[in-house]
């Protein structure tokens, strides 16, 4: 059964600037690729963050930009260290996937594939935006814990919790 066949997932509407993405859920397969190499990305950055945290008092202090600013700083630094170009944009290409992912001028309902050419058209010199796009896909496809409802309240506490840090360390883009 290729996408084609595929009549499953949710679609997610996403406006940003003067454009509005549909995002499509992944397929699970597909989901579990994704999933494997965003993992080479995610652990890296949760690495450096962790680092970044050592003699902090996250309890207290988690919401102060000091601590903040540190521990984005290590995540960033952590992702350097471990990620070149070509895994980003392999990332890319697999997060922004046509199959899953169209885009309209805001206001319309014309709607096409988010292929190369789109891609060029609508984010050229505009990369943050690109990577803000690819945060969305990702908590779309990744960190909606409600539908998790086999897995036990304790794991799903602490995914939630994974949640609550990604969101703190990446901003939305209406409070960049």
């Amino acid at each position: 059964m290729g996408i084609s066949s595929y009549a499953g997932g949710t679609f997610t509407q996403y406006e940003q600037g003067e454009y509005v993405f549909s995002i499509r859920q992944f397929t699970p397969f597909y989901a579990m690729k994704v999933l494997g190499e965003l993992q080479k990305i995610v652990t890296p950055i949760l690495g450096g963050a962790v680092q970044a945290a050592e003699n902090v008092d996250t309890e207290a202090e988690i919401r102060s930009i000091p601590v903040l600013t540190k521990l984005v700083s290590g995540a960033v630094n952590g992702m350097a260290d471990k990620v070149d170009g070509e895994t980003l944009e392999r990332i890319a290409k697999l997060l922004l996937d046509p199959n899953y992912v169209s885009v309209a001028p805001i206001h319309t309902k014309e709607f096409q594939r988010l292929d190369e050419a789109a891609i060029n058209e609508v984010f050229s010199g505009r990369v943050i935006d690109m990577i803000a796009l690819m945060m969305q896909v990702a908590k779309i496809n990744y960190l909606d814990f409600s539908k998790l409802c086999s897995v036990p309240t304790g794991a799903r506490e602490v995914l939630a919790e994974l949640k609550q840090s990604f969101r703190v360390q990446y901003p939305t883009t209406s409070e960049i």
